[in-house]
């Protein structure tokens, strides 16, 4: 998976709105700074490729509720 490709799956389940990156980032368990890294073509780890597919069948993850 390319970092556009990320960037358009990504947009596509978490939202175009602001803030886009860190609920990606917060759903795979990852600082926001590695989705920074892997949108500039850094490689993306094969278990994230997974998880992204896998939303894209069966829909992303409901954020956890406040505290």
């Amino acid at each position: 998976m390319t970092g556009e490709e990320f960037r358009s799956l990504a947009v596509e389940l978490f939202g175009a709105e602001r803030g886009w990156q860190s609920r990606i980032a917060t759903a795979l368990g990852v600082e926001r700074s590695a989705i920074t890294r892997w949108l500039n073509g850094t490689r993306i780890p094969g278990p994230v490729v997974a998880a992204m597919e896998c939303w894209a069948k069966n829909g992303a993850p409901t954020p956890p509720a406040p505290q």
